[in-house]
């Protein structure tokens, strides 16, 4: 069966959840450099829907799950996000005088930003045991993606419910017609 109008409705409700994840994010204040709104994407293989976005948009969401988990990937971006923030590191010598503004100095603040948002966790809000990245949302995550799920759940079965019911009528007109 070829499902036509189904692949219609996914296409439908792809841009439906791209635009309420914009939005949600929108909402929620996280848009430093841009890239968390430009990644939102989907794409409809076969009769599947697949969504895309930067990784760290679940981390937003939900909150980082593992206290003290952090890699050299995650400083790597952190230290990126910083230089387009117009952040600067600022690191003392033995002397008590700032350092020179390296490579170096710009891996270590990604280290620190890293381990600090790792480290987020009962020390800051007892009754949260994850880490988080936003204060504002006691380190646990805004839930902008679980929100965007729940009010658009009822919409996108019958968007789809619609798609699926047409193909169906169509493929029965056409075993009519060959009877």
């Amino acid at each position: 069966m070829e499902n036509t109008n189904l692949k219609a409705s996914l296409k439908e409700v792809g841009k439906l959840i791209k635009a309420k994840l914009k939005d949600g994010a929108k909402a929620d204040g996280f848009k430093a450099t841009g890239n968390l709104d430009k990644s939102f994407r989907y794409r409809v293989i076969e009769d599947e829907l697949h969504l895309f976005g930067e990784e760290y948009a679940n981390a937003l969401s939900k909150g980082i799950k593992e206290k003290g988990k952090y890699s050299r990937e995650m400083s790597g971006k952190l230290a990126k996000w910083a230089k387009m923030k117009g952040l600067r590191p600022q690191f003392r010598d033995k002397k008590g005088r700032f350092t020179k503004v390296t490579s170096r100095t710009w891996r270590n603040l990604g280290f620190v930003l890293a381990r600090s948002i790792a480290g987020k966790s009962n020390a800051e809000n007892p009754k949260n045991p994850k880490g988080g990245i936003s204060k504002r949302f006691g380190y646990k995550g805004s839930g902008f993606v679980q929100t965007v799920k729940q009010q658009t759940q009822k919409e996108i079965k019958e968007i789809l419910s619609a798609g699926f019911k047409k193909d169906i009528l169509a493929k029965l007109d056409t075993i009519k017609k060959i009877k």
